[in-house]
């Protein structure tokens, strides 16, 4: 697909459906789109790098559906709860797509006939496997599911598996001592929130963990807290750089990326990530070490806005799942004269996203940052995804309330899924590591800072 964004000069096409338009029109252009005696049984196969594939058998399943009728096939998968990262709706169903699935020719035809009666308008791009299924259903057309043919793991009779691509990262010989976390927080959640990542995550820490706040009295909490008002002043003031409702921070951001650049230097990586984010700080540093920290990297979770058909959007990191930028991303972005907010409190990670691609520097999408919590990803997914680094949105304040006021719903955990014991089993050293595989929290709507 990164050879096709190059074609057709559209960064949103991981998003499948420009993708799909996009190819289509191409195909139409050079002939090839015009119907056949007797109709076509072309076939599109979308795989990922992680994606292992029997061509014979892949060919054999497809051969065993006719492809002139609208065919959607693969693993399929069924939220089991409501997901925020799929609109809290648990239908429809989508495919795995570490395990590959397919479209058949009359159905991308189909699709795309809508998409010309029914532009896509814009809006936000979060998870596009579902969005696209989510579209397919409003034609009335369902996900077959082959979980005997797209599997998740090898086994007799599969046409497409996944498997663990970690052994193939290489080493950029990166120590703990070259990347700084920066915890992005204020004074009102200081006692509530801080306490729980130090103890979860950022006590055992090899690298180093900064709290930069618009105050600096922590309390006694023994964390390193950076009062960036002192230099920073109305920036980080959170009466004008953010909302109750949680948006904005761009002010703030800005901010946190100046200080670092000044306060923070010979560094070669940076990681910013909010006060109700854990992490994972082992296998972030790994994942870390496998990227070229020479180039300008901008890296997390990409979400993507306003990509349509024939016009790209933007890409942007978001930013509560952790966001990490090596020196060069930071000394480019921060020297950057154009690079200013809107306003205070516009959304700081698609200013960012905004920022960043005009300077050319293009988002890098891992799969283990999550913006969400472990509940709203399918456990199959979890099983065959990278290992997690983060998961974003715990309720601090609850936790403080009520002892730690999260728990592990040992009927409902993904423990035995992913080979690992519930949370309360298992020491405090392992427990942010172990909440990210497998446990549920309580209380989901907690203002971020």
């Amino acid at each position: 697909m990164a050879e096709a964004e190059k074609e057709f000069r559209h960064q949103g096409l991981w998003s499948f459906l420009p993708w799909i338009w996009q190819s289509e029109q191409k195909r139409k252009g050079s002939g090839r789109g015009k119907r056949q005696a007797g109709g076509s049984q072309r076939w599109t196969v979308f795989a990922e790098p992680a994606t292992m594939v029997d061509p014979g058998r892949l060919e054999a399943i497809l051969a065993s559906y006719d492809a002139k009728e609208p065919w959607y096939l693969g693993h399929g998968l069924t939220d089991e709860q409501m997901s925020i990262v799929h609109h809290y709706q648990q239908e429809p169903a989508y495919p795995l797509g570490h395990s590959a699935f397919a479209l058949s020719e009359a159905l991308l035809r189909k699709l795309v006939k809508d998409l010309e009666e029914k532009p896509i308008g814009g809006g936000q791009q979060i998870e596009p496997i579902w969005e696209l299924a989510n579209r397919l259903s409003k034609l009335a057309v369902h996900i077959t599911d082959r979980k005997d043919a797209f599997c998740l793991r090898k086994a007799a009779g599969c046409a497409t598996w996944a498997r663990d691509l970690d052994s193939y990262r290489p080493s950029m010989g990166l120590s703990p001592k070259d990347v700084v976390i920066a915890v992005k927080t204020v004074g009102k959640f200081h006692q509530p929130r801080i306490p729980l990542l130090k103890e979860f995550w950022a006590d055992d820490s090899p690298s180093d963990v900064l709290y930069l706040s618009n105050q600096g009295d922590d309390g006694g909490l023994g964390a390193k807290i950076v009062d960036l008002s002192q230099e920073f002043g109305d920036m980080v003031d959170p009466s004008k750089e953010s909302t109750k409702h949680g948006s904005g921070h761009c002010s703030k951001m800005l901010a946190i990326l100046r200080y670092l650049k000044k306060h923070q230097p010979q560094r070669r990586w940076y990681v910013v990530t909010d006060d109700d984010t854990l992490l994972n700080v082992p296998r972030l540093l790994r994942v870390l070490d496998s990227h070229d920290d020479k180039k300008a990297v901008y890296l997390g979770e990409r979400y993507g806005w306003s990509h349509t058909e024939d016009h790209e959007g933007t890409n942007y990191i978001t930013t509560g799942a952790g966001m990490a930028l090596t020196a060069k991303a930071l000394q480019q972005v921060v020297a950057c004269s154009s690079c200013t907010c809107r306003s205070p409190d516009s959304p700081d990670d698609m200013s960012l996203g905004s920022w960043f691609r005009s300077l050319g520097v293009q988002v890098t999408h891992e799969e283990g940052f999550h913006q969400s919590e472990p509940h709203n990803y399918h456990k199959d997914l979890l099983a065959v995804s990278d290992e997690p680094i983060s998961f974003h949105r715990y309720n601090a304040l609850g936790s403080a309330r009520s002892g730690h006021g999260w728990h592990c719903q040992s009927v409902q955990c993904s423990c035995e899924a992913i080979k690992t014991r519930c949370l309360l089993q298992e020491g405090p050293a392992q427990r942010g590591v172990l909440w990210m595989k497998s446990c549920v929290l309580t209380d989901l709507h907690e203002e971020p800072s």
